[in-house]
């Protein structure tokens, strides 16, 4: 996949700013929706998910359905208005909401942090997969694979961007789906996978019954998903609440809905298309595709839970299957010594190699092992190709730039971010291998910090007409001062609560602070308040290319 993302990208070039950083608004709402619905989702999905739900059993579902739900706020709450708007980046969005230069300054520096943690973690999925594929240790590959996207988007911004992601998106899609079908039809007869797997689930349930595998009852605000070591397995995969409590079950799949819903990775996304119609049918395909990988990975799982107590649990540790075998030799999986006979508490498998473990379980030829890995590559790779150009687009555009319609030339606008993005490839390449965390993790505090600094803003800003800019900045930075803090306490054991569940306190302490400071704030202008009602109608002129058109025909007769 890395040829075919680097020649696709190339071959994307763009000229002018307009296709560098929404790739001219042309790009058709099925594509648009393909793209936002694989880069969504990312490694942190196809490898991260897939891992939990064969650990953690149905209890991982919290994660699938905040994913999908946060897909359908975004259809609803944000994405048409801020197409309309037209504004490259979220920040930017937000001071033309105010009008004002502040806001767009501080919103960046609150969203900067979720998209750098989107941006390690992706980084690190798919150095695991493309070191898995390539025999090559993960801190050169990681290094490899920041250079050629950075070496991609400096070429085309987000028009490289949508097409080389294209590419990967048909690319991980069909790595999932081959192998899930193909043992589907083993299994029932039948090439649906999203369907036929409960058969299985059935008999995977008595056969954890037969070889009494313990019923374990979680905390109610429990989150224990499996991290990226080797994970033993404890539970019974049919079992709910025995990782995950029923309150954090709850409180998960809201956090998860809110993060995704306003995160600033995937909204830039909404202005590549010509209207606002086909971005709402953009984010409709997007719901679609997310919606039908989110119930193929969970048949994933199943799956190789099947074929391990089908063929290894119960047997001595001389008698194991010989893909079995081969996982221990590649440090996938792993039996405790003096286990007599393989119990299911005495194995340890590693969570990210779940997907790529089912080709090599059922038997499949070798071809379909490398087309899971590439297909995990090609979600990795959209993703951190979304995150390292909306980070290097905000770097660009909200920081460097003086005026929200400056009279730079296209030339030096287009140079301003291709230095942008050289610096933040550098950045992310250090920050990659220096922070040594789970990405499963850094990805689930992404997008805590995402539902508690931009959620309720976004969602005032749009749906309140009485919110303003100094409501904003209050809200912005109280909601990512108390998520970072949460997240800290509980990382160090001082706040009983799970770290990735921080925007449970930091989201309404933020939206409090915007509806307060918005209450006793002065009134806004009539600017404001006139593009407010300019952005509810849905046809017409996008406001920043009309800015834009007459900020030019201004300085041409000047």
């Amino acid at each position: 996949p890395l040829l075919l993302y680097v020649t696709i990208g190339l071959n994307s070039r763009a000229k002018e700013p307009h296709d560098y950083f929404a790739s001219g608004r042309r790009v058709p709402a099925f594509f648009n929706g393909l793209v936002l619905g694989v880069c969504a989702l990312g490694g942190a999905g196809f490898l991260g998910l897939t891992g939990a739900l064969f650990i953690a059993g149905f209890d991982a579902l919290c994660l699938s359905i905040g994913w999908c739900a946060g897909l359908v706020f975004m259809t609803v709450l944000f994405a048409p208005y801020i197409r309309k708007f037209g504004t490259y980046t979220i920040p930017a969005f937000l001071g033309r909401r105010f009008d004002s230069r502040a806001v767009r300054i501080v919103a960046a520096a609150v969203l900067c942090p979720p998209i750098v943690l989107v941006l390690i973690a992706e980084t690190r999925f798919a150095a695991y997969a493309s070191s898995w594929l390539l025999g090559q240790p993960e801190h050169l590959m990681t290094a490899i694979l920041i250079v050629l996207v950075a070496a991609v988007l400096a070429a085309g911004g987000m028009r490289s961007l949508t097409w080389s992601s294209v590419a990967n998106s048909i690319t991980a899609l069909l790595a999932l789906a081959v192998p899930a079908t193909i043992f589907s039809l083993m299994a029932s007869n039948l090439p649906l996978p999203q369907m036929t797997h409960g058969n299985t689930v059935r008999v995977l349930a008595r056969m954890e019954m037969l070889r009494n595998v313990p019923i374990v009852i979680a905390p109610p605000l429990a989150l224990d998903l499996a991290g990226a070591g080797m994970e033993p397995l404890v539970k019974r995969f049919v079992q709910s609440f025995g990782s995950v409590g029923n309150l954090g079950f709850v409180l998960a799949s809201l956090v998860m809905a809110a993060g995704i819903a306003a995160s600033p990775v995937l909204l830039p996304r909404a202005g590549t298309t010509p209207g606002v119609y086909e971005a709402r049918k953009s984010l409709g395909w997007a719901v679609l595709v997310a919606g039908v990988v989110l119930l193929t990975l969970p048949a994933v799982a199943v799956y190789v839970r099947f074929l391990l107590f089908e063929q290894v649990i119960g047997q001595s540790p001389e008698q194991l299957p010989a893909w079995f075998q081969i996982l221990q030799q590649a440090g996938i999986a792993q039996v405790e010594p003096g286990t007599q006979p393989v119990s299911l508490g005495r194995l340890g498998f590693e969570r990210d190699a779940v997907l790529f473990a089912l080709p090599i379980a059922a038997g499949f030829p070798q071809v379909l092992v490398y087309l899971a890995l590439v297909g995990a590559l090609a979600a990795a790779l959209a993703a951190l190709s979304a995150s390292l150009f909306a980070l290097a687009a905000i770097v660009a555009e909200d920081v460097v730039r003086t005026s929200p319609v400056d009279a730079a030339s296209d030339r030096a606008r287009l140079g301003r971010a291709r230095v942008a993005l050289a610096g933040v490839a550098c950045v992310a390449i250090w920050l990659a291998l220096a922070v040594p965390a789970d990405p499963l993790q850094l990805f689930l505090w992404a997008v805590t910090l995402s539902a508690s600094a931009c959620f309720p803003v976004l969602v005032l800003s749009i749906w309140w007409r009485r919110t303003k800019a100094w409501g904003a900045m209050a809200g912005m930075v109280t909601g990512l001062v108390v998520a970072a803090g949460a997240i800290l306490l509980a990382e160090i054991g001082a706040l009983a609560l799970p770290s990735a569940l921080a925007a449970v306190v930091a989201l309404p302490c933020a939206l409090l602070m915007t509806a307060v400071c918005s209450l006793i704030a002065p009134a806004a202008g009539g600017n404001v308040l006139e593009q407010l009602g300019e952005m509810r109608i849905p046809g017409g002129e996008t406001v920043y290319d009309r800015e834009m058109r007459l900020s030019r025909l201004k300085n041409r007769s000047s």
